[in-house]
């Protein structure tokens, strides 16, 4: 058996007019003879009218049995069924939702059984190689003198490119529907995270303009102290989405050769400085482990573990951070006695506005900080994950390929 393998463009529904041409030349054709060896010369020009036209059409007797089919059903098929076989020459047909569709329930055995045409019902039928068509079907019952059911003609209409594109749609209106509740949300978050430092900045600063003379040193030096630690705080959360923008649309860091034990100790001994109630300690090994990273980025990153560790950490809780060459990687931890993590929300943490309940009745946050660390590794080739720690707390960690020989760096 001869299988077409090329598939047929798809056709638009054919018209009135084109269906009636269609049909009386399906009906001369059975009337006539439609075997290929018996047909009649008088009905040859009507076979070779059906041939020509690109839309598949094949037709049967008034028992289903497949008496014609042009050489588009064939192509459309992806076969050349043999003559006589039941009502279609698909061997598998389904309905438009997936579910299999019995032959003797498609909408030629429809139109047969119930002698009325049945058009505009959408079907899927598989080729013998595994691909996919749909198309909708418009069976026509034909009858001959006297009204006698002489067979059917059934034109198939291809619309896989169609229902592909209605399917893209719905997927689009999908998505921009999950992505307006996503932007609702953010905004959301944002919106809350902005108000509560801007309003306590906005308060103290209006307090000071209007009365500072008026009040005591003490005071004076709390309201300025506030406005330092919300503004720093704003700017934080500033830079962080600012930084998961700049990354999300491709742009790469300026990796430079970095000591990555100064690197650390820098962030750490800066961290300490703003929060003196805060232990923190550092260990690394006396050997310089250099890496190839951007300097701004690394730093942002370890101010995020290192403010992470703070928030959910009860005070005076020890910091623990430690650097350590392993192979070929440069390996960072920061442990914390903090609120700690279910395992199974280690992967979670690092993504966008993820927090877990027990963390937001901790602290406020948007989410993104653990977020923006994991694209700033990812861009410099590295790894990142979050264990919880034994005896209560988190350890969160990254690693960074150490770069070659580049020399002393002092």
């Amino acid at each position: 058996m001869a299988i077409q393998r090329v598939r047929a463009a798809p056709e638009p529904a054919p018209s009135d007019s084109q269906l009636i041409n269609i049909f009386d030349a399906a009906r001369s054709v059975i009337e006539l003879g439609s075997s290929p060896v018996g047909a009649s010369p008088t009905a040859m020009p009507y076979r070779q009218f059906l041939d020509a036209i690109g839309v598949a059409v094949y037709t049967t007797d008034a028992d289903g049995r497949i008496t014609f089919f042009n050489e588009a059903a064939a192509t459309f098929w992806g076969r050349r069924p043999e003559l006589g076989e039941e009502w279609c020459g698909s061997l598998k047909l389904s309905f438009p939702d997936g579910t299999p569709m019995p032959h003797d329930e498609c909408p030629m055995a429809i139109a047969l059984r119930e002698n009325r045409p049945t058009h505009g019902r959408e079907a899927t039928a598989e080729r013998p190689d595994g691909s996919r068509v749909s198309f909708v079907a418009y069976p026509t019952p034909l009858h001959g003198h006297g009204m006698t059911l002489i067979g059917a003609v059934n034109v198939l209409v291809d619309v896989t490119e169609r229902r592909r594109v209605q399917d893209a749609l719905v997927q689009s209106a999908a998505a921009l529907r999950g992505s307006n509740a996503v932007k609702d949300e953010f905004l959301g978050l944002v919106s809350h995270e902005l108000r509560t430092p801007v309003t306590t900045i906005f308060g103290n600063a209006q307090m000071l303009r209007d009365r500072a003379d008026s009040l005591p040193d003490e005071m004076r030096r709390s309201m300025i102290g506030d406005i330092a630690e919300d503004s720093g705080r704003l700017l934080g959360i500033i830079e962080n989405l600012l930084l998961l923008t700049r990354l999300g649309s491709g742009t790469q860091p300026d990796l430079e050769p970095q000591v990555l034990n100064h690197a650390v100790r820098r962030s750490v001994d800066a961290f300490a400085r703003r929060h003196p109630d805060r232990p923190v300690t550092f260990r690394g090994p006396a050997a310089q482990i250099i890496v190839e990273a951007d300097q701004t980025y690394l730093e942002l990153l370890m101010e995020n573990f290192l403010t992470n560790a703070d928030k959910y950490s009860p005070p005076g809780a020890e910091i623990e951070v430690a650097l350590r060459a392993e192979g070929y990687e440069a390996q960072v931890f920061v442990r914390d006695r903090g609120i700690g993590f279910n395992g199974d929300d280690g992967t979670s943490l690092f993504a966008p506005f993820f927090r877990t309940e027990v963390a937001k009745r901790q602290a406020n946050g948007i989410g993104v900080g653990l977020a923006v660390c994991k694209r700033v590794i990812e861009a410099h080739g590295g790894r990142i994950w979050a264990e919880p720690r034994d005896g209560g707390g988190s350890t969160f960690a990254f690693a960074l390929p150490i770069a070659p020989d580049v020399g002393d760096l002092g």
